[in-house]
């Protein structure tokens, strides 16, 4: 506990420390003021029923069209393998469905419109996604409009629910992404399940990805389905029942008859099938204990983890990343899966306070926060694996070996262009932009890193480039570079998908 002044000798070094006390002393219970007013406000929201976005950003509505891009642009440029081509197009044409979903929002909303246009806009968007759903897939009509606008009432519900039960944890763009991505996982694991469950099923030869896709597909619909329980039933928020559905779960993804062999033996198998497997995972497990010393070395300071602390993160993923998608594709595509799980599980540990790693995880929450971690939610770390994931995520057939550059897309904007931004920013950045705080130096560096980065990779033999993939690699840096100066969304949720967007022209 540290002294008062009044117990401190007179000494000039005394004097020093006791103003450097009152200092922190007064930045804490500034900070207690924030935190009092965070939760003030999104009480009130709860109890007002009204949609409270993140402070001290634009709405971000622009984002919206992100997802449906990155859909279209693998869809046209590189048509997906012959068996996902019916599921790619269905996720793409729901996913444009939500983005006017999501404009007929802002403008049902916000603008000053009739009672009948506002009617005609409700209908707007469920009448867009029947009608993609019956003249791009040939689905009968009946089902065309069912889906449609079941789809997208779904949609709807859940992005007005979440914004009005996590107020100031999201911009209205920052909601579009991650509720259009939640959507489109339900969609993706309702459909794959379905086909198991099929009459031609057993007879269909699965691949290691194909067998791994589907147990993480299942562990993450036991894992959303847990999260909807305890948000629904109070009763299950207490560390007994909360531990008892735990276990539940991980017997569920472990032993439910989703693969032949059960899905513990497939991920044995798998695991100790190849040599150069174990190593990754090795590397990969120094690596978070890495993560978790570098949590440790930070909480025991008082002081907030600046932003150079928290770009280690950044490289730390950078060295998950690389070697999986050039080596071992279907083992990151499987540890994409298991980190998620496992930032929700400890999540919702921290969030419903469950002994005995809450506090630990509270401390680390706010010793890491930044501007963008406004409410409850710890949103930066979540973004940063989605954002690198996504081009995993969204390609179709992703480890077929055909889309390198594409799968790194998230990296190389996230891990290797935002993180030189930010390193060579905050050192020599003198010329700002307008009146933000990105500077050109450090945009510069955005640019010059991911391409002195992709041209090691063709260097060393690991990533085949050609002159078409040098213009788009070049296209995209820029453009990506210009996106992180000026915009004020969470850049580890915008970048990867800007990037992915421009450089599959290629």
């Amino acid at each position: 506990m540290r002294r008062s002044i009044s117990e401190t000798e007179h000494s000039e070094s005394d004097l020093s420390s006791g103003a450097t006390t009152e200092s922190n002393s007064s930045d804490y219970e500034q900070e207690d003021r924030h935190h009092s007013s965070r939760v003030h406000d999104s009480t009130t929201a709860k109890r007002d029923n009204v949609m409270l976005p993140r402070p001290w950003a634009s709405s971000g509505g622009w984002m919206c069209f992100l997802m449906p891009l990155a859909l279209a642009s693998r869809f046209l440029n590189a048509p997906p393998c012959k068996e996902q081509v019916h599921l790619h197009l269905m996720l793409t044409v729901t996913a444009a469905g939500m983005c006017v979903e999501t404009l007929c929002f802002f403008v049902y909303f916000f603008a000053d419109t009739s009672i009948l246009a506002k009617c005609i806009i409700s209908l707007l968007p469920g009448t867009f996604t029947a009608l993609g759903f019956g003249l791009c897939l040939g689905t009968s009509w009946l089902f065309a409009v069912v889906a449609g606008f079941l789809m997208i009432a779904g949609y709807q519900h859940f992005y007005v629910c979440m914004m009005r039960g996590f107020s100031r944890c999201f911009t209205y763009g920052e909601a579009s992404i991650l509720f259009q991505g939640l959507m489109l996982f339900v969609i993706s694991a309702t459909y794959r399940l379905y086909e198991l469950c099929s009459a031609d099923a057993d007879a269909k030869t699965f691949s290691d990805f194909d067998r791994l896709n589907l147990i993480m597909l299942n562990a993450l619909m036991w894992l959303l389905i847990l999260c909807v329980l305890v948000t629904a039933v109070p009763r299950l928020r207490g560390p007994i029942p909360f531990y008892l559905l735990l276990g539940l779960l991980v017997v569920a993804v472990t032993c439910a008859p989703v693969t032949t062999p059960l899905p513990i033996v497939a991920l044995l198998q798998f695991i100790f099938r190849d040599p150069k497997r174990l190593q990754i995972i090795g590397f990969y497990l120094v690596l978070v204990l890495l993560t978790g010393a570098t949590v440790t070395w930070q909480l025991r300071h008082t002081v907030q983890a600046n932003t150079r602390v928290r770009k280690i993160f950044h490289l730390l993923i950078v060295l998950v990343f690389v070697p999986g998608v050039l080596f071992q594709c279907t083992l990151l595509y499987l540890a994409t899966g298991i980190a998620l799980a496992a930032f929700v599980v400890l999540e919702l540990m921290r969030l419903l306070e469950i002994p005995p790693f809450s506090d630990r995880l509270t401390d680390a929450f706010h010793s890491f926060r930044d501007e963008k971690d406004a409410g409850v939610l710890a949103l930066t770390p979540f973004c940063l694996l989605i954002g690198c994931s996504m081009p995993l995520w969204l390609t179709p057939c992703p480890c077929s070996g055909k889309d390198t550059l594409i799968l790194l897309s998230g990296i190389l904007a996230v891990g290797v262009g935002d993180t030189a931004a930010s390193v060579v920013g905050s050192k020599m950045g003198r010329n700002m932009w307008g009146n933000t705080s990105r500077s050109l130096e450090g945009t510069i560096a955005f640019v010059m890193s991911i391409l002195l980065s992709v041209w090691l990779l063709e260097a060393t033999g690991l990533l085949a480039m050609t002159q078409a993939k040098w213009f788009a690699t070049i296209f995209a840096a820029i453009n990506s570079a210009l996106v992180e100066a000026f915009t004020d969304q969470v850049d580890n949720l915008v970048l990867p998908l800007v990037f992915y967007i421009l450089v599959g022209l290629a």
